[in-house]
């Protein structure tokens, strides 16, 4: 099957010089009809006429829609580059998007680094090159020159080709936990140890999320500057392994839970090393590997070359500083220099002045083990602070993890910062240690890797998937986000993002991220409507669950049937099933239904013979919710009906079908509230047009009003399906 990535699909950016002057041409006329349909698209999408002219900015915002950050995204670099052309005040070394800084700034620069000014990096051309810009009207063929050096990206975000394609609908979930877990009732406090980070505002509250296509959102503080502290540990000990190798770095660091608090002294019984790189001890001990290759050669502490724990060191006169400085500028290729990575000077000396049980720690496994080539101990330690103050803010710390995620390579670089081996033996550690003695309570319950930071961040990464940074400075008694622990909850409640969730089987109805669901609700449709036909089984049985629970919905709070009621069943069967219904079945379960109203037994025994599959369970979850917005209210009868049904019989967890209800309401323009009857008159549209086919039906968990989102091309993209 053709990918997106296929150069032989679509060559918008390449030319062939062994083709028939046929061939040519029938590829330019392929090449032209993409593009026109390309252009045409975004006009569409953004509400333009065909023959309107398609401002800059609509191209921008198109792109924002589908999670791109066009001016922040370096991939677009060359595209970037034509769109500044375009106006007489273009800027030098564009690929970079410098950000303009204040003299105040650079002042500030310039005494935290002793007079050596540092580019702020990861911006964008200023304001009022950026309103010429936007305000630009493109035609066709500037359009053209615009896309082709970047084709390849553009066709990925406006063809379901990025590995999250509902992107609306997922940010709109991301919108909601970010909302609850922000009212949730106040528990927690900042650490207390540190005084700087004791008296941090608590009430902050950010989260960015950067998928490995590099599609990207936030919420709240997202660009509030803070200090890594233990978040930073994952990246040194991968600098650690990646210098030096995984059997050096395992010499001085196992890989073990500790099962203890983050600052615990115990090392391993039988080693005396630490037990992992994500507790003090062990990211000391990172910190002292990476410190160790910039020893001088003539070091009074160089030991023999004769002990096996020992490699020839780095020429080099490097402080710890400069160290430190070389770890920053790693966080920089991770966050594909997006945004600052600066260092808190307060933050370093709040540390150092109260680091007793830091020194205590590093005396204990010196004492102990021994350090890697002797390093100084005050420079290890030196190194570990300096990491632990340097800051971010989640909009740059989701694009790092994304990078982890996506196994090394930076999303919106497209740069290999990591080797995938040292990725995967980073994820295995931070996965099963970085949340310290709750740990495996998290891998429990959320199920992917994180690390938490006391100063209030939690670094998340799913990987294959996407990164994640929450920010809230109070925390739990292990020194975890509060928030950040409950937003993952929420998250992986209703999202598949579980380490070992089951491909296949049960899922109790739970949303997978990389696929767009109404594809397979299309595909379910069709493969019922054909097995019906030839009377399966299993398909009959799932005909009968439909109609039973369209039924109860339809007289739960009344004694009949509405007209507009029983056509839309009679409608939706023959759409889901592919046959008429038969209206002596229908008529016998009815009557059924009005004598038994609280005897779901005959529908738990059929769904208990069955495998319900998540597409289906959404054919039937929908159908309740269509036939109870009939008549314009869903009271709380209804929503008690449609909840039992899709919990009891459908197996699917409450906080999806909470998910799910609030999603459907909402895109109708209201909000359920179970306290109250939900009049939804105001706001009908096609989404109830009892019309509607198989084609254009759109489950309530989808983008784009009344009809389902289609792919950008109907023809010229079939072989790129998915």
């Amino acid at each position: 099957m053709s990918t997106l990535g296929d150069a032989a699909v679509l060559k918008l950016d390449a030319t062939t010089t062994d083709s028939s002057a046929e061939d040519i041409g029938e590829k330019e006329g392929e090449e032209q009809d993409v593009l026109i349909e390309l252009f045409w698209h975004i006009k569409h999408k953004r509400g333009i006429s065909f023959e309107d002219d398609l401002p800059f900015q609509e191209i921008v915002l198109s792109l924002e829609s589908e999670g791109i950050l066009f001016w922040r995204d370096k991939r677009y670099a060359e595209s970037q580059k034509v769109a500044l052309g375009w106006t007489s005040t273009q800027q030098p070394h564009i690929h970079t998007l410098p950000e303009v800084i204040s003299e105040d700034q650079e002042e500030e620069e310039d005494q935290e680094k002793e007079g050596e000014k540092e580019e702020k990096e990861g911006g964008q051309p200023n304001e009022i090159v950026l309103q010429k810009i936007h305000a630009l009207p493109v035609s066709y063929d500037e359009f053209v020159n615009f896309v082709r050096p970047c084709a390849r990206l553009f066709l990925n975000a406006y063809n379901e080709g990025n590995v999250i394609p509902d992107w609306t609908s997922f940010t709109t979930d991301i919108t909601r936990f970010y909302e609850e877990s922000k009212a949730m009732p106040v528990s927690g406090i900042t650490a207390q140890y540190i005084p700087i980070l004791r008296d941090a505002n608590p009430d902050k509250w950010g989260v960015s999320i950067c998928s490995i296509s590099g599609q990207r959102f936030s919420m709240g503080d997202s660009s509030q500057p803070f200090c890594l502290e233990s978040s930073s540990k994952p990246v040194t000990y991968a600098m650690a392994i990646a210098t030096e190798g995984e059997d050096f770095v395992e010499q001085w660091i196992d890989v073990e839970p500790a099962g203890r608090p983050f600052n615990t002294q115990d090392l391993d019984p039988g080693t005396h090393r630490p037990f992992n790189a994500c507790v003090n001890s062990g990211a000391m001990m990172a910190a002292g590997i990476v410190a160790s290759g910039y020893m001088d050669t003539d070091a009074d502490d160089v030991i023999s070359d004769t002990t096996e724990k020992i490699t020839s060191p780095i020429p080099s006169k490097a402080q710890w500083r400069d160290i430190v400085d070389d770890i920053r500028e790693k966080w920089r290729e991770l966050s594909g220099h997006d945004g600052v990575v600066g260092f808190s000077e307060e933050t370093f000396d709040s540390e150092k002045e109260t680091a007793y049980i830091n020194y205590a720690i590093a005396y204990n496994v010196k004492g102990r083990l021994g350090l890697p080539r002797d390093v100084s101990l005050h420079k290890m330690l030196e190194v570990y602070l300096g990491c632990c103050s340097i800051e971010m803010t989640t909009e740059a710390l989701s694009v790092a993890a994304a990078t982890l995620a996506n196994g090394g390579i930076c999303p919106i670089t497209e740069k290999e910062v990591f080797p995938a081996d040292v990725v995967r033996q980073v994820l295995s550690e931070t996965m099963t240690c970085g949340m310290y003695n709750g740990a495996g309570r998290f891998m429990v319950e959320v199920g992917f890797p994180a690390k938490s930071g006391v100063a209030g961040s939690l670094m998340v990464m799913v990987p294959g998937l996407f990164g994640m940074a929450t920010f809230s400075p109070r925390l739990t008694e292990a020194g975890n986000s509060v928030q950040g622990i409950d937003f993952c909850k929420r998250l992986g409640r209703c999202y598949r993002l579980h380490m070992f969730e089951p491909f296949g089987g049960n899922h109790g109805g739970k949303i997978d991220p990389r696929q767009n669901g109404w594809k397979n609700v299309e595909e379910e449709v069709l493969n019922l409507a054909w097995a019906t036909s030839v009377g399966d089984n299993d398909a009959t049985k799932h005909s009968l669950i439909f109609l039973a629970a369209l039924c109860r919905v339809s007289v739960c709070d009344k004694e009949e049937l509405s007209p507009s009621q029983e056509k839309m069943i009679q409608d939706k069967y023959k759409e889901r099933f592919g046959v008429a219904l038969d209206q002596q079945l229908f008529t016998k379960l009815l009557t059924h239904v009005r004598k038994n109203p609280n005897d779901y037994k005959k529908m738990e025994k059929l769904s208990h013979e069955i495998v319900v599959t998540d597409a289906m369970k959404e054919i039937i979850f929908n159908g309740m919710v269509e036939i109870a917005s009939t008549d314009h209210v869903i009271g709380p009868k209804e929503r008690q009906v449609i909840s039992y049904i899709s919990e009891r019989t459908l197996g699917m967890n409450k906080e999806v079908v909470d998910l799910e209800l609030n999603r459907h309401l909402k895109r109708i323009g209201n909000r359920f509230d179970s306290n109250s009857n939900f009049d939804c008159t105001s706001t009908q549209s096609n989404y109830f047009d009892n019309n509607n086919n198989a084609d254009t039906f759109c489950p309530p968990r989808r983008s784009g009003g009344g009809h389902h989102r289609s792919s950008l091309l109907s023809s010229h993209f079939s072989p790129l399906k998915k």
